[in-house]
């Protein structure tokens, strides 16, 4: 998605954008959206980059935030350093929030990389510090876009549902069972 592109694809992104909107909670200044699906490859780093994107089209400042912790790809997809990032800031009290949120290079968006793949992913998602993150990035953004891991294969997604407000479930016509 991008100013001015009309193509199929970033319509289909601006009707999921509007659909979020509608079903976003009124109380909710900020709110923070899971992208999950059931197994790799699916498209929730596609769909959660793109769906920033479109937000941020709006003038809204966003937060892409990866937390697919054991097969990281968001760094990857947008061309950033995945060192020194999400992990570390929730493993390390010697990080601050500004030490893990990377300019993008696209206006209003602002990218949090899961970082190097820790020994206890589950473990590191259930730290108080997570908790901490969420309530930190309601305060400085207008909406916060989660990359997760799939639901069917690991259980660290389900650790994240208590903190998010809503979840966009990605299926790929033919590859989703």
């Amino acid at each position: 998605v991008r100013e001015g592109e009309n193509s199929v694809s970033a319509e289909l992104f601006r009707t999921l954008r509007t659909n979020i909107r509608f079903m976003q909670p009124v109380s909710e200044a900020c709110p923070v959206m899971l992208v999950t699906s059931s197994v790799n490859g699916e498209g929730k780093s596609y769909v959660s980059t793109n769906l920033a994107i479109s937000l941020t089209l709006l003038g809204k400042r966003v937060a892409l935030v990866g937390l697919d912790v054991r097969k990281p790809m968001l760094a990857t997809y947008m061309e950033l350093p995945n060192q020194g990032c999400l992990t570390s800031y929730i493993a390390e009290d010697s990080y601050t929030l500004e030490d893990v949120i990377l300019p993008s290079g696209i206006a209003n968006l602002d990218v949090l990389p899961s970082g190097v793949v820790p020994p206890n992913p589950s473990e590191l998602l259930q730290s108080s510090r997570v908790a901490a993150l969420f309530g930190e990035l309601r305060e400085k953004y207008d909406y916060v876009v989660v990359d997760s891991a799939p639901t069917a294969l690991i259980s660290d997604t389900f650790l994240l549902s208590s903190l998010v407000d809503m979840t966009v479930y990605v299926v790929r016509t033919n590859h989703t069972t």
